[in-house]
């Protein structure tokens, strides 16, 4: 299918988490597979809720993510503005057209009474919606509402004399009757548009074909088709995705696994990892190679999305953050790893370094806790070091110093001389030399580990070894 626009509009009320980052990761790959555009839009009508900052943050995960949009905030394009906030006047338009039109009307129902007709309504055992109290209200009866000082909101008069049919991409034919659709609010008492109505809006202004959403949008479609239909105005087509639940089956939260981008960034995970990872979520890539955003969307087919909710899967996350790292050359590791090394000693080489460590790290914090076991940590520090050092006992390690002293040019020759001396052999020869040296129980090859310290930090270990 030959998609020319998506987008990716999210609401600034709180920062970027993996469900709409996943959503906005497979609008990208949809569009750019057949070298279309992707538009950014924020929607930022609730006044009370949206925040600059969140704005901004969004932005930022984006462009971290690599997801370069085509249009939208920043970079402008044919549109005035990519805020909804600041399109009023494009939807003040679209208000009139309706009104002419009487396809929309006053409505005073407060909340309160709105709430009372959905207990009756579920209480009966019918399906709780607005009942169209105002929809045939005369002239009279609004003024003398407005006199009194009270705000209607706007609601569209669905006619229900029909059916609203489409293709959903992800689920197939759908078709609602219109009598089940109540008449939905467009214009709130602050004179603000809603989601429903600036949403459908701007997505046919802009030339958006397919709108690519999560599956909790699909009951809103028929009424989004049924406003644009009555404004004349082009539809897109629709693809819902079902939900990206926790590890729990529940929503996603904090509780269950969610993660927002500042999280993931913050952890140390790479851009490349979670795209690879969130392509996959809900969506089949027959194979397990780890590609760049340009052969992810080569890859991407949109039939190929699951109409079965996903669930977050740490351990596959974790996958592709392993499988990310070792891909990273030295000077991308030096990069990614930085400001995590500025306490390195400076007579060891910062690449040696991370070329040693670099397959046995997922995280920057990890690189971190690496060199201050092997350079700056004390063997007392960690319980379970020091109850291996203990165990191997004081004559253990003065006959290892004794052997190390003579140099570990051959480390092989010199391991075995250890166990020679000592009488231990196995991991009781192994364990205690690498916890001494490290201060950890894992890690890289102990060869290449005393290759980079040198000879004198390992004896210095052995003699503090030995007084444990």
């Amino acid at each position: 299918m030959k998609v020319n626009k998506t987008r990716f509009c999210p609401s600034p009320t709180g920062f970027l988490h993996l469900g709409n980052l996943r959503t906005a990761l497979f609008s990208f790959l949809s569009t750019k597979k057949e070298g279309g555009s992707f538009l950014l839009r924020i929607e930022d009508t609730d006044l009370e809720r949206s925040k600059k900052e969140y704005s901004e943050a969004i932005c930022e995960d984006l462009t971290w993510m690599g997801l370069a949009w085509d249009e939208g905030p920043q970079i402008g394009g044919k549109e005035e503005s990519y805020y909804q906030s600041e399109r009023l006047n494009v939807y003040e338009s679209f208000y009139k057209i309706l009104l002419e039109k009487d396809l929309i009307y006053p409505c005073f129902t407060s909340e309160e009474e709105l709430k009372i007709i959905r207990r009756n309504q579920i209480a009966a055992g019918q399906p709780p919606r607005y009942t169209g109290v105002w929809a045939q209200a005369s002239k009279e009866e609004v003024e003398a509402e407005i006199k009194k000082g009270n705000k209607p909101v706007y609601r569209f008069r669905i006619s229900k004399k029909t059916t609203i049919d489409f293709l959903d991409i992800v689920k197939g034919e759908q078709s609602f009757a219109a009598e089940d659709l109540d008449d939905f609010i467009v214009r709130k008492q602050d004179n603000t548009p809603t989601f429903m109505f600036a949403n459908a809006i701007d997505d046919s202004l802009m030339g958006v074909d397919l709108v690519l959403r999560g599956d909790d949008h699909l009951s809103n479609t028929p009424r989004q088709i049924a406003l644009l239909q009555a404004l004349e105005l082009p539809l897109p087509k629709f693809a819902h995705v079902s939900l990206f639940t926790g590890s729990d089956g529940a929503p996603l939260s904090k509780r269950n696994g969610s993660l927002s981008v500042k999280d993931l960034k913050k952890l140390g995970y790479l851009p490349k990892a979670v795209a690879n990872y969130l392509a996959r979520v809900g969506h089949t890539i027959a194979d397990n190679d780890l590609k760049t955003l340009e052969q992810l969307s080569d890859s991407f087919q949109t039939q190929n999305i699951s109409s079965s909710p996903s669930k977050f899967d740490l351990d596959q996350l974790l996958f592709w953050q392993k499988r990310t790292v070792e891909s990273l050359t030295v000077q991308e590791s030096d990069v990614w790893l930085s400001e995590y090394l500025t306490n390195l000693p400076a007579d060891i080489d910062r690449e040696d370094f991370i070329k040693l460590i670099k397959e046995n790290i997922n995280f920057p914090l990890e690189a971190k806790e690496y060199m201050d076991n092997l350079f700056f940590t004390n063997l007392k520090d960690s319980e379970t070091v020091k109850d291996i050092l203990t165990s191997a006992g004081k004559e253990f390690f003065e006959s290892a110093h004794k052997v190390v002293s003579k140099g570990i040019d051959d480390w092989g020759y010199t391991v075995k001389s250890i166990g020679e001396e000592s009488g231990k052999k196995g991991k009781e020869l192994f364990m205690p030399l690498r916890a001494a040296i490290t201060g950890q129980t894992t890690g890289p090859e102990l060869d290449k580990v005393v290759s980079l310290v040198g000879l004198e930090r390992v004896l210095v270990r052995l003699t503090e070894a030995s007084k444990l």
